[in-house]
């Protein structure tokens, strides 16, 4: 049944994967919520073994991504060492969101995580149109250090749940919090990212929502995914900041049309 599905939903899962990809690239996100509906699709609305796909693939996207970011622009030794911070929490909110994710019942989370996201979209919109720039609050010593690390679980944890990379709501707290812009903002996320899609997809595998047939699926558009990251960030280097935010906004509020829509057909993991 599922099978014969995902048999004839691979050059789909290919060809997606390398779309989002194109954008994780350029942005620096995961792009796991707009995988998510075509997973739940080819898996009959089974969240955890979408979930668990998902983070399997958003590990193919986010490692390459910063790989190939890092190689054009090495961010500061003060950036890199908070965004470890935030890495190394995000390990173990990864753990705790993915054993969660069977017990999570609260609409209310998810709707924060909307309302995040639509705030935030609307407001990088207005920021591109504008060419303005907003300073971000750029704490110092143990408040820098404290909000990392709280944010890095915080965002993990929700992200694992969902079975996201979590980059749509990291992103814009590295910007607005720390102060950082946005290119470099999106390559720190993907480094708090790695752990949190690693820790998520282990851990889901660990308890068996990850069958034979979902990791086929998840090399397909790994491989796909892989491709449009390495598009993306080729032309990273000669994309406008203001345009690039705008790209940015775009995708949040894509995030929040698509996680409205899965709330309300009972899909996302938090919506249940």
């Amino acid at each position: 049944m599922t099978d014969g599905r995902v048999r004839h939903g691979l050059p789909v899962a290919f060809g997606s994967g390398a779309i989002i990809g194109v954008a994780a690239g350029l942005i620096g996100v995961g792009g796991g919520e707009f995988r998510l509906p075509l997973l739940l699709y080819l898996f009959r609305g089974d969240v955890r073994i979408a979930a668990a796909t998902n983070l399997v693939v958003g590990l193919f996207t986010v490692t390459l991504s910063f790989l190939r970011r890092i190689g054009q622009a090495m961010p500061s030794r003060e950036s890199l060492i908070l965004a470890g911070l935030m890495a190394g929490a995000s390990v173990v909110g990864a753990v705790v969101g993915a054993r969660s994710a069977h017990r999570i019942k609260s609409p209310r989370l998810l709707a924060v995580v909307i309302g995040y996201l639509l705030l935030v979209g609307v407001w990088m919109m207005v920021e591109a149109m504008l060419a303005i720039e907003s300073p971000g609050l750029d704490p110092v010593g143990l408040v820098r250090v404290l909000l990392a690390v709280g944010l890095g679980f915080a965002i993990a944890t929700v992200s694992a749940a969902l079975g996201v990379a979590g980059g749509e709501m990291r992103i814009p707290a590295l910007m607005f919090l720390f102060g950082f812009g946005i290119k470099e903002a999106g390559t720190l996320s993907l480094l708090a990212s790695i752990p949190t899609v690693a820790g998520g997809a282990v851990t889901y595998r660990g308890l068996g929502s990850l069958p034979g047939w979902a990791a086929r699926v998840a090399l397909v558009m790994g491989l796909g995914s892989l491709l449009g990251v390495w598009l993306g960030t080729a032309v990273l280097p000669r994309i406008d900041p203001h345009l690039l935010k705008g790209l940015l906004g775009a995708i949040l509020l894509a995030a929040t049309a698509v996680l409205i829509r899965s709330r309300r057909r009972g899909e996302a993991p938090l919506g249940k």
